[in-house]
């Protein structure tokens, strides 16, 4: 019983086999969540941009008369049924078109609902085309500039 060893700790490789195990479920679990996150961050710009389409379809009912230049939708072109408008216009235009009801601005004058979270920037110079065709009104984003 004299030579036996009662050691109760780990040696120094036991130690550095946990640690790269751990590191390599760190970084798993971590790639995984920023993949969660960049994608959740690219849905809520999607909605916003359902959001900005849908505001261009009330604006367009509301005032008709704004169809009046021709166009192309789908390589298909269409005499007096479109126009095409920046968000910032769609905002100056009047009228409440966007779901919020009103829309938050920040003390620097931007307006917190259409900042494109997944850059950061500012959604007020995309561009929305809204068109007539079979007497239904429909709008689609032409450019999302806040992307870039």
């Amino acid at each position: 019983m004299g030579d036996s060893m009662n050691n109760k700790g780990f040696t120094l490789v036991e130690l550095l086999g946990v640690i790269v195990v751990l590191a390599i479920v760190i970084s798993v679990a971590f790639f995984s969540v920023n993949k969660i996150r960049e994608d959740e961050l690219k849905r809520i710009v999607e909605v916003k941009i359902g959001q900005i389409e849908q505001a261009a379809i009330l604006y367009a009912q509301d005032n008709p008369s704004i169809l009046s230049e021709s166009c192309v939708v789908d390589d298909v072109y269409y005499d007096n049924y479109c126009k095409v408008l920046t968000v910032r216009e769609l905002i100056n235009a009047g009228g409440n078109y966007f779901e919020s009801g009103t829309l938050t601005q920040d003390e620097s004058g931007n307006y917190e609902d259409l900042i494109n979270d997944w850059t950061g920037k500012s959604m007020l110079d995309d561009t929305v085309q809204v068109y007539r065709k079979n007497n239904r009104i429909y709008s689609v984003m032409l450019e999302v500039k806040s992307n870039s």
